[in-house]
């Protein structure tokens, strides 16, 4: 076997919440930004493992393992600050979401499971008008330990 090393590129794509430079290869990755006061969606992803690793900012994360979704009273959501250096692993069919206590750089890495021929995430709630009929269709809710 030949193995190789190449460069690639990335791309910007902007969010109500911020912006996530997004690069992929053997593995997957974003560097996403998330303004002071803003979150991203809460959401599963359907076959994608990632680890979140907060750069700079502050970050508060509600999340939940896969089996609160069938049972939110024996398998409570979880929330916590993550600082500069924290990491908050998430597996595939466990929801998430992030929110910014100040302007924040957080990198996602994954191990680049998405398959074009499945949806790749299922969005639960978003403050900006994003689709969550996936979620509502199989009945998914998302207890969070507090309210904003």
């Amino acid at each position: 076997m030949n193995r190789s090393a190449w460069t690639g590129t990335t791309k910007k794509h902007k969010k109500h919440w911020g912006h996530e430079i997004v690069w992929t290869g053997l593995f997957r990755g974003k560097e996403i930004f998330i303004k002071s006061g803003h979150r991203t969606s809460l959401k599963f992803n359907v076959q994608k493992n990632e680890l979140l690793y907060v750069q700079s900012g502050e970050i508060f994360a509600e999340y939940a393992d896969e089996a609160h979704l069938a049972d939110s009273i024996r398998c409570p959501s979880k929330a916590t600050k993550l600082m500069p250096g924290d990491i908050l692993n998430v597996q595939a069919g466990c929801p998430y979401r992030l929110s910014a206590l100040s302007d924040s750089i957080v990198f996602e890495i994954s191990d680049n499971q998405d398959r074009a021929s499945t949806p790749s995430k299922v969005i639960i709630e978003d403050d900006y008008g994003r689709d969550t009929k996936e979620a509502k269709r199989k009945n998914i809710i998302f207890k969070a330990l507090v309210k904003k």
